[in-house]
């Protein structure tokens, strides 16, 4: 995969499922075409909204700008070439693919759905906007595509975050603590 000449390059690597919010995403780009046509949209993953997502980036004439990825195992490598991580999700956790995109330097345009907030800090590592908020989304979307300065500073300050927080030393330090602790309770 290689970046297109002349687009910024964002990505959503997800479950094509409902709870993950892409027909938001979708809904934003829409938006987000009227403004500007510098970019590319990757949606890596598969799931069983796939031809309803399409069906929609298709009637909001988003054929060229989004494009299905399909089940990918270097998703490590595309987001190096990527430009934005987003992810719209209506319900989630701690998502992996968030902590991917941070350790890769990518600022996160993340919606306030369960526990993302606590990964991303507003304006300072990503942008948070409302669940389902598909103007708010476009309007983050369009901020770090316009402000390069604004999208490398979060992209750096979300590494220096995510590699903190999520490398595998860091986890590894954190299990062999909490080994350690449980060790010391049994004795």
């Amino acid at each position: 995969m290689t970046r297109p000449a002349g687009k910024k390059v964002i990505i959503c690597p997800s479950r094509l499922v409902y709870i993950k919010g892409l027909h938001y995403l979708i809904s934003a780009l829409g938006l987000l075409k009227a403004r500007r046509t510098d970019w590319v949209c990757w949606i890596v993953g598969e799931g069983d909204k796939r031809e309803e997502l399409q069906t929609q980036a298709e009637e909001l004439g988003l054929v060229e700008e989004v494009v299905f990825l399909g089940h990918r195992e270097d998703v490590p490598a595309l987001l190096q070439l990527a430009d934005i991580f987003v992810h719209p999700s209506i319900q989630d956790n701690q998502p992996f693919s968030v902590m991917e995109a941070q350790v890769s330097g990518l600022p996160a345009v993340v919606s306030n759905a369960g526990g993302l907030p606590e990964m991303v800090e507003h304006e300072r590592t990503g942008l948070v906007s409302l669940v389902g908020d598909v103007e708010a989304l476009a309007a983050h979307l369009q901020h770090l595509l316009a402000q390069d300065d604004v999208r490398m500073a979060m992209g750096n300050r979300a590494k220096t975050w995510g590699t903190a927080h999520w490398s595998l030393d860091v986890m590894i330090t954190r299990l062999v603590g909490i080994y350690g602790q449980a060790l010391n309770q049994v004795r």
